[in-house]
C-alpha cells in the first residue's frame, strides 16, 4: 500500500514538472529582455502625456495660467522625451558593426543629454514668461487652475509608477522620469497656486510658482548632464577606484609595471577596461588579472596586454613617462 502511494506521488511530481516546463513563459517580466520591458513603460507613459498634455493646455487658456501652461509645457516636454527614449532604446539595441565596434549603446547617453538640455532651455522661457508676469499680474482663474491641476498631478503619479522600475536601469530613461517628477512637483505647487487664487485672488502667486519649480527643475536635470559628460568624456565609472585595481594588479607575482590603465562606461551599465602590464610569466600574469579584476571590482569586458620584459617596447605606451620605464 505504501509502495503504491509512493509511485502514484512519484507520477503525480513528474506530471507536474512537465506541465510547468511546457508552460509558456512571461519574457516581459525576464530580466534577459529588459528591452521589451522598457519599451511597454514608455508607450504607456507617452500616451498618458499625451491625453493630459492636450487637458492641460486649454484648461491653462480657459484660466488664463501661466503656471497651468508652463505644467502643460512640461508635459509636452515629457511626450518628446519618451519619444526620444523609445527611439533611442531601439537604437542602442542595434548590433556592432566592424565601423560601430561597440554597437549604439551611446546613443542612451546622447538621449539623455538631449533630454536634459531641452528642460534647460523650456525653464528659462518659462521663467522670462514668469518676471513679465510679476510686474504686471493678470488676472487668474483660480477654481480652474485647482481642478486641472489636479488631474495633471493624478497623470504624472501614473507615469512616475509606470518608469520607475525602468528608470533604475537605464540613464535615457531616467531623464523622461526626471522629465515627470519635475511636472509632479509643478502640480503640486499649481494645486496650491490654484487654492490660494480660490482663496485670496492673489494673482501673482501664479509666475512665482512657475519660478520656483522651473528652478528645481533646472537643478535636478543638472545632475542627468553632469553624469552624460563624464560618460561622453570617459570619465572613470562611479564606484571604481582605479588606484584600487592598480594595486591590486601590482600584487600579481612578476608584475614588474603598469601603464596605459584605462576604465570608462561604453554605457551606464557597461564598464570596459585596458591595461598594459609588463611581466615575465605573461600568461600567468593576464590569468591572474582576468580573475582579480572580475572578483575584486565586478569589470567583465577587459582588454590586458601582458609585455615581456625582454622585449617591451616604451614607445607603444600611450600615456606614461618613458623615461622612468626600463627595458
Amino acid at each position: 500500500m505504501t509502495s503504491y502511494h509512493l509511485t502514484n506521488k512519484k507520477l503525480t511530481l513528474v506530471k507536474q514538472a512537465d506541465k510547468l516546463r511546457n508552460m509558456p513563459h512571461d519574457h516581459s517580466r525576464c530580466s534577459h529582455n529588459p528591452g521589451k520591458v522598457h519599451r511597454k513603460a514608455l508607450n504607456i507613459a507617452l500616451i498618458i502625456a499625451s491625453i493630459f498634455m492636450v487637458v492641460e493646455v486649454a484648461g491653462g487658456i480657459a484660466a488664463n495660467s501661466l503656471a497651468l501652461i508652463s505644467d502643460a509645457l512640461h508635459l509636452f516636454t515629457d511626450v518628446g522625451a519618451l519619444g526620444l527614449s523609445l527611439i533611442v532604446l531601439k537604437i542602442a539595441h542595434l548590433p556592432s558593426t566592424p565601423k560601430m565596434s561597440y554597437g549604439y549603446h551611446r546613443a542612451e547617453i546622447l538621449g539623455a543629454l538631449a533630454s536634459a538640455l531641452s528642460l534647460w532651455v523650456l525653464c528659462g522661457v518659462l521663467i522670462y514668461e514668469a518676471i513679465i508676469r510679476l510686474i504686471s499680474p493678470p488676472e487668474v482663474k483660480g477654481p480652474i487652475v485647482f481642478i486641472i491641476a489636479i488631474i495633471g498631478l493624478a497623470a504624472n503619479l501614473m507615469m512616475m509608477r509606470t518608469l520607475h522600475s525602468s528608470q533604475e536601469h537605464n540613464i535615457n530613461i531616467r531623464a523622461a522620469y526626471l522629465h515627470v517628477l519635475g511636472d509632479l512637483l509643478g502640480s503640486v505647487g499649481v494645486i496650491l497656486g490654484g487654492a490660494i487664487l480660490w482663496m485670496t485672488h492673489w494673482n501673482p502667486i501664479d509666475p512665482i510658482i512657475s519660478i520656483l519649480f522651473s528652478l528645481g527643475i533646472v537643478y535636478g536635470s543638472g545632475k542627468i548632464i553632469k553624469q552624460t559628460i563624464s560618460i561622453l568624456m570617459e570619465s572613470t565609472p562611479e564606484g571604481v577606484n582605479p588606484q584600487a585595481i592598480q594595486k591590486d594588479l601590482k600584487s600579481i607575482p612578476g608584475v614588474k609595471e603598469i601603464h596605459d590603465l584605462h576604465i570608462w562606461s561604453v554605457s551606464t551599465k557597461k564598464i570596459a577596461l585596458s591595461a598594459h602590464l609588463v611581466a615575465k610569466d605573461t600568461h600567468t600574469a593576464l590569468k591572474e588579472a582576468h580573475q582579480i579584476i572580475e572578483k575584486n571590482h565586478g569589470i567583465s569586458h577587459m582588454t590586458i596586454q601582458v609585455e615581456d620584459p625582454a622585449h617591451f617596447e616604451p614607445r607603444f605606451c600611450y600615456d606614461c613617462d618613458h623615461s622612468r620605464l626600463k627595458h
